[in-house]
């Protein structure tokens, strides 16, 4: 059978995120994935048009893995499952996660979280509108959480490392005393622990939209 009889818009995009996984996006070419598949970079053409749909294609394989809770589910708990799972999504693939917040959710599995998600709040008792506001919401916590974790990026903030012996240490400490006592804090925290108490305040946000009997 020749090759190009096996590649699949799935296979390729497939093994497009193990290249991903394993060495991130700059290692990403078309002519290196032809040579993951054995195959040529002009076969790839006929499946994706440049490197930019492949990517788009593994987002889809990526956000297809976020769990889409089953009916009957509350909405807190269905909000609460998902963002986990998109956090877990995300820690599991962390040099192809930035991609998430470039390519929304398109295909019928990338979709099924949003199905639910979008079922359960309706069910509670949001109408439309305000269901559209708690999934902006939310996507908004889960890709602003998921940039902060992944680029650690409260260990590495000045604040989190007051100056010591330098020329700012001095004025720091008289210019900057309430960032000097926080600070240290920011760095002093475990990330999913720190992902739970957003999402809690978040989650109960959101419930003073629900319409009131």
């Amino acid at each position: 059978m020749p090759r190009k009889a096996r590649l699949t818009e799935r296979g390729i995009a497939e093994a497009a995120l193990a290249v991903l996984d394993a060495e991130g996006l700059d290692a990403l070419t078309m002519r290196r994935l032809a040579t993951e598949l054995s195959t040529s970079a002009m076969a790839l053409y006929n499946y994706f048009p440049d490197k930019e749909a492949v990517l788009e294609a593994v987002t889809q394989l990526m956000l297809a893995e976020i769990e889409a809770p089953p009916p009957g589910v509350s909405w807190q708990e269905t909000a609460r499952r998902i963002m986990r799972s998109a956090r877990t999504v995300a820690l599991r693939h962390p040099y192809a996660a930035t991609l998430i917040a470039r390519f929304p959710p398109r295909t019928p599995d990338a979709l099924a979280f949003v199905e639910a998600g979008f079922r359960s709040f309706r069910a509670a008792g949001f109408d439309p509108r305000n269901t559209a506001r708690a999934y902006r919401t939310l996507v908004a916590y889960s890709l602003g959480t998921q940039e902060i974790e992944l680029r650690d990026y409260f260990a590495i903030h000045p604040a989190a490392r007051p100056p010591a012996d330098t020329l700012d240490q001095p004025s720091a400490g008289r210019l900057l005393p309430t960032v000097e006592e926080v600070g240290p804090e920011l760095a002093n925290s475990d990330p999913e622990q720190e992902f739970e108490y957003g999402l809690n305040v978040v989650l109960t946000g959101l419930e003073a939209l629900l319409p009131r009997p």
